[in-house]
């Protein structure tokens, strides 16, 4: 299940369908007659496909509605403010990685995901003692524990793996950790990806309680349209990529359950 998600996440994604698009509109060209004419204006229609997803103003389209049933009083922020306490804070993978040689933590675009799990620890959210934060994703060991124990996190109230590939390996494997019938648990990840996780945790016997952190595409959306979100980037294409891909699943998700 986890390399066929993979595959139809790539199938799905902005760069997997121009690569399949233009794959097809070249075989059409080398076809001749009337499919060359096709091909090209195939390629052409992929081509402006890819320009519109790098730009940031498709983002403010296919990107803000992930986070807005995450929003408090109108505010796109993760607030702790009014959040129960829970069992654990579980802190999902993907927002720090690691340098192997170095052992450095790298910071990425989700590392918010830590620091906001540091802050709900800090806060006392989480009403157990002994283990309180359940960390995951690759390179954690040296990325975000180091950070959580910065952030005043003790080493020894921190468990973690980073064997799982995805949201739903987290999930369960997670859940394997607790004895008690449906253990509530705050769960830190971004507000984009927090809908699908929160799915797969339930699904997975948590009583989940949301502390969406990390309101990227929304931060995209704040600023005042200018020239630049209509030019190619890098940085636009990765908020919509990861938009497309959070659609996808839901739209799985939505359809498995039928």
């Amino acid at each position: 299940m986890y390399y066929i998600n993979k595959i139809i996440g790539f199938l799905t994604s902005p760069l997997g369908l121009t690569f399949i698009g233009l794959g097809v509109a070249l075989v059409l060209y080398w076809r001749g007659g009337r499919l060359a004419l096709v091909g090209k204006c195939l390629a052409g229609v992929i081509l402006a496909w890819l320009w519109i997803m790098s730009c940031g103003i498709t983002t403010c389209i296919v990107g803000v509605g992930l986070e807005s049933s995450w929003g408090r009083d109108g505010v796109m922020h993760g607030s702790i403010e009014g959040l129960p306490d829970a069992e654990a804070i579980v802190v999902l993978g993907g927002g720090v990685t690691s340098h192997e040689k170095c052992h450095a933590p790298d910071l990425g675009p989700g590392a918010d995901r830590v620091w906001h799990g540091a802050r709900l620890y800090n806060d006392k959210k989480s009403r157990v003692p002994g283990l309180k934060v359940y960390c995951t994703g690759g390179g954690c060991e040296y990325a975000a524990i180091p950070l959580l124990t910065e952030l005043g996190v003790p080493r020894e109230a921190i468990w973690f793996s980073e064997d799982p590939r995805n949201t739903e390996e987290e999930a369960q494997l997670i859940r394997a950790q607790f004895a008690s019938e449906k253990p509530k648990i705050l769960l830190v990840t971004s507000a984009w990806h927090m809908s699908r996780a929160k799915v797969l945790f339930d699904h997975a016997g948590f009583d989940v309680i949301a502390a969406p952190t990390d309101f990227e595409m929304s931060y995209a959306a704040e600023k005042p349209i200018e020239f630049g979100d209509f030019v190619p980037s890098a940085d636009a294409l990765y908020h919509n990529t990861c938009a497309i891909k959070e659609w996808v699943g839901r739209f799985g998700y939505w359809v498995l359950r039928k």
